[in-house]
């Protein structure tokens, strides 16, 4: 008996330097050879190998993702280092200069951090996330390359200036779009400048036919302006779409897109797109929203411009 289990400790010695001669030829060659050798059928040896997998396996992502967080990182500071004036939107130093090559390509930088997911790598409004904004109905995100604009100082038809888009991306657009107005004034008119360049790729106008009459003096807001305005709603047929309340009517009206589209609640100012101050309702009606069933009274109100006033005013009185 007792031989025998001698014999079994010799037995067992001689294979263990057998494997022990093995390891170091394998030890000897390449690097990747180690892991051949610790395929050996014993358990220590597989949950080694199966650490080396997993290791293997999980190293790749975790690249991935350092490398995204450094390009987050650079761009944020690029965008930090150029100069800008805090949240106030100055007016247009020159909507005719084409911009540099570095302010398209620094747009292009912000275009694809915030902006590509709705509006799509191609500016067509076929982002991921756009589907999710309007899946049946009006408003989906804009497609840039179809040169049709709801919110412009221009005339219906036309395309946007410089400053417009300037605007619409400083202001945002309540309900469907956030302000960026924290990117600053460069930052902002690089993105407007890489839209025009790389999606609408025309020459932006830089003036308008449309007058605005200053809101001064007469103009200004009164409980006999109101009164004004509220014939000039019905006379013009605002309450067709709107209704006498200003709610909007329950009527089947469809966008350029086939799109079906609600008239707007003129009793909730937190859902006008184009903004809610008097100038922005004044543009609104002036040039209309492009692309929409809502028309521009330009001509309806030619030569006595100073009027579209008592509309603005009676569609703010409105408001809850």
């Amino acid at each position: 008996m007792i031989e025998q289990k001698q014999r079994r400790f010799l037995k067992g010695t001689s294979k263990n330097r057998r494997e022990q001669q093995k390891c170091k030829g394998y030890c000897a060659q390449e690097p990747e050879h180690i892991f051949e050798y610790m395929r050996i059928p014993s358990t220590a040896a597989r949950s080694s190998f199966d650490a080396q997998q997993v290791f293997r396996g999980a190293l790749k992502p975790s690249l991935i993702l350092m490398a995204a967080i450094w390009i987050v990182v650079v761009t944020a500071i690029a965008l930090e280092a150029q100069p800008h004036h805090g949240h106030e939107m100055s007016a247009e130093k020159d909507p005719t200069e084409r911009g540099s090559v570095a302010d398209i390509e620094m747009g292009k930088s912000i275009y694809s951090m915030g902006c590509i997911h709705c509006h799509g790598s191609k500016g067509k409004g076929d982002g991921a996330a756009s589907i999710f904004i309007g899946p049946y109905s009006h408003p989906r995100p804009n497609d840039f390359t179809a040169s049709r604009f709801k919110f412009r100082s221009t005339e219906s038809g036309s395309l946007p200036m410089l400053t417009d888009l300037i605007r619409t991306i400083r202001e945002g657009i309540p309900g469907f779009m956030p302000s960026f107005r924290n990117l600053g004034d460069t930052a902002i008119r690089q993105v407007a400048l890489y839209l025009r360049t790389a999606f609408i790729q025309r020459q932006l106008p830089t003036e308008t036919t449309v007058k605005y009459v200053e809101h001064v003096g007469p103009y200004t807001y009164s409980v006999e302006s109101v009164k004004r305005g509220a014939l000039l709603y019905r006379e013009m047929g605002c309450d067709a779409c709107h209704g006498e309340s200003g709610r909007g009517r329950q009527d089947t009206l469809y966008d350029d897109r086939g799109l079906l589209i609600m008239p707007m609640d003129l009793t909730r100012l937190e859902g006008f797109g184009n903004g809610t101050s008097h100038e922005d309702i004044y543009r609104t009606i002036m040039t209309g929203l492009d692309g929409t069933p809502m028309p521009s009274y330009s001509d309806a109100f030619r030569g006595k411009e100073e009027n579209a006033w008592d509309l603005v005013h009676y569609i703010l009185s409105l408001a809850r």
